[in-house]
Parts: structure tokens; sequence; C-alpha cells
């Protein structure tokens, strides 16, 4: 949100973010209205605003105190966020355009279970009823329900991917959404897709793994993949989240401390020079990702992926990757040998997504979807 915002603002735009507090000590800074919440998990990665009528108020405020009208509202968020983008564009009367970055129904499940997943979307479905509809007790605990009533006065729906915005389809959250992937800054990019270096003597495979520490994103298969696969290749694995203790002992116990190192987080400048520096990225979740960001960012920089989740595929060049063949930790074992041996061999995969995901580009097409959203509101 905030590359989007920038790139807006470099051609003119008048920008202005509303998020949630978080446990990075977020503080609010010209252009952004930062909302309390608070924690929702032990591991507060997810937090939540129970004062939605507070957090309207405040932004509403805030807004009026800039002393510029507002034009449109997009909304990219799913819970709390999304409530208060939803109610805000309708009691201002003002067109709204949502991006659906998250596969929720999948997502939720992973994290608080059926029953909690059931009970959130009760919840924020019979709020949406509440604040925009003005009707009670019409919550509904399906989940692609709730996310219809999210997206139902939306002038347009964007998806980050082809394959995502098939399922959008097919669940009749929209029936025409437009495909803009979320992209890169260029300016981050600079001499890394061309700096890249080969594997060989002296120089082994070295393999990126990124994402959330959780059981959706499959760490600990990878873990067990690697540790089944056998390779003299290297192993940098970013990000964080609850898995960590659990992955740290496995790394120990396995014998592989020489072999893979988890780095944590790190800045996104920073993520990309590392990315480029590998020769492959493994992406180990399945049914997951709407986008599948890290492979994309990888593919921006030239380094291509082994893929568990065939949808994610579907959107990339032929024969820039390669793919798993099934969800198990033998085949994504298997996966890593083939892919080690291309690579020493010469015949890595070749991939190069700069053309499609530079920020650059991407947020022309994002001003040509406001205009139209505000050119055929009608109030």
């Amino acid at each position: 949100m905030l590359l989007q915002q920038k790139y807006l603002e470099l051609a003119g735009h008048k920008v202005t973010v509303a998020a949630p507090a978080s446990r990075f000590g977020r503080k609010s800074v010209p252009g952004q209205i930062i909302y309390p919440s608070i924690a929702l998990t032990p591991n507060r990665e997810y937090n939540a605003c129970l004062n939605l009528t507070g957090a309207l108020r405040q932004i509403a405020a805030e807004i009026d105190a800039m002393g510029e009208p507002v034009d449109v509202v997009h909304v990219q968020a799913d819970w709390w966020g999304a409530l208060l983008g939803v109610t805000y564009a309708t009691r201002h009367n003002l067109p709204l355009v949502n991006t659906l970055h998250t596969n929720l129904i999948i997502g939720v499940n992973k994290v608080v279970g059926i029953v909690g997943a059931r009970f959130l979307f009760w919840l924020h479905s019979e709020l949406f009823g509440r604040l925009v509809s003005g009707r009670a007790w019409q919550g509904s605990v399906n989940g692609w329900r709730y996310l219809r009533q999210i997206c139902s006065r939306s002038a347009v729906v964007i998806a980050p991917s082809g394959h995502f915005a098939r399922l959008v389809r097919e669940m009749a959250v929209a029936a025409d959404p437009v495909v803009i992937p979320t992209g890169v800054d260029d300016v981050a990019l600079h001499g890394l897709f061309d700096g890249r270096q080969p594997a060989g003597p002296g120089a082994p495979v070295q393999f990126a793994w990124s994402g959330r520490f959780s059981h959706e994103k499959r760490m600990m298969e990878f873990l067990q993949a690697f540790a089944l696969a056998d390779v003299p290749a290297q192993v940098q694995i970013f990000g964080g989240g609850p898995l960590e203790k659990q992955a740290r002992a496995f790394i120990t116990e396995k014998g592989l401390t020489d072999r893979v190192t988890i780095v944590g987080r790190v800045a996104h400048d920073e993520m990309l020079r590392r990315l480029a520096a590998s020769h492959a990225l493994v992406q180990t979740s399945v049914g997951f990702e709407t986008q599948g960001m890290t492979v994309y960012e990888a593919g921006v920089v030239g380094t291509p992926a082994i893929l568990c989740d065939w949808n994610i595929a579907d959107d990339l060049p032929d024969d820039s990757y390669w793919r798993v063949d099934g969800q198990s930790v033998e085949a994504l074992a298997a996966a890593i040998r083939v892919a080690h041996a291309d690579i020493l061999a010469g015949r890595s995969k070749q991939i190069d997504l700069r053309g499609q995901m530079y920020q650059s580009q991407l947020y022309k097409r994002s001003i040509e979807i406001y205009e139209r959203a505000i050119s055929g509101f009608r109030g």
C-alpha cells in the first residue's frame, strides 16, 4: 500500500492510508491515519479494532482536518479495515474500489480453526449488516458470502493474479475482477537482474525460502524435504512467525546448521538483493496464495522458483520454474534434487518479470481504475 501511495503521489495525487496500530510501534506520519487496535493472537501478528465507531470518527475527523475532498475509497483489507473502508465510503457517498489480497477462507481456518473462522465470518458479516445495510441479525458464517458483502457496492474489484480472479468469479464475489499484481519498487531493482552469479566450483547452489513461519506456508515440510533431498546447497530462510522455535530445533536435530540459516525479517530492498543472490526460491504453500508475491519478486530479479502451488505456475511463463509433482515431502525433495542438478549443470530455468511488475507502470492502471470508478458513480 505504501508503495502504491509513493508512486501515486509522485504523479501528483493525494493519498491517505488508514491502518491499525501494530506491535511494530507504527506511528502516524503525514499521509497516514493510525487507529487503535489490540492483539488478536498471542504472538500479536493479527490485530483487531474493537471500537469501529470510534475509529470511523477518528478517520473522518482527520480527513476533514486535511481540508481536501475525497474522490474515491480503495479498500485493501479483509476484516476490520474492510468494514471501516466500506462504511466510510457508504456514509460519505463515495465510489469504492476493493482489492482482494488474501484467500481469506483458507487463511483464517489455518490461523484460528474452523470454529474460530466461522465466528469471525459471522461477526464481520453481522457488523457489515449493522454498519452498512442497517439490518441486524443478518450475519453469515459463510466466508464467501461475507466477501460478497464487502464487495457488494464496489465499482471495481481487483485481484492480484489470474488464478485468484477466476476463484473470485467462481464464488460470485465479483463478476469481472481486474487483475493487477502487487508490484515492486523500480529503484530497489537497479542492477540486481544483471548482477546475478551462476553456481559452480566454490559457489554452492543457494536456495531461498521466504514467508510467515506458519502451518499454511508449510515451512516445516520444506525443512523436512531439504533434509531428505540431501544436496550440498545453502539455504537462507526469511520471515518470522510461530514455528520459528520448532524450525530451529529441527535444523539442529538434523545437523543442518552449516547449510540452513534463518535470517529473519529484512527490509524489502535487502530481500530483493538476497533473492537476486539466490539460484532458486522454494515456494511451499498450496492453495493459500492469491498471487505468490515472493515468487514474483524473485522473478523480477531473475531467480526462478520451485513451485508447490500449481495455481501460481499457471500465471508464469512456460519453462520458468520447476513444478513439484504432488504435495508430499518426498515430491518436494525430488524437485529440490532436480533443480540443484539443473543449476549446477547450467540448465537453470529462466525468468524475467520486470516488465509486468514495475510499480512505475502498475500505478497507471490504478489511476485508470479510480477514474472509471469515479466517472461511473451515481451516488
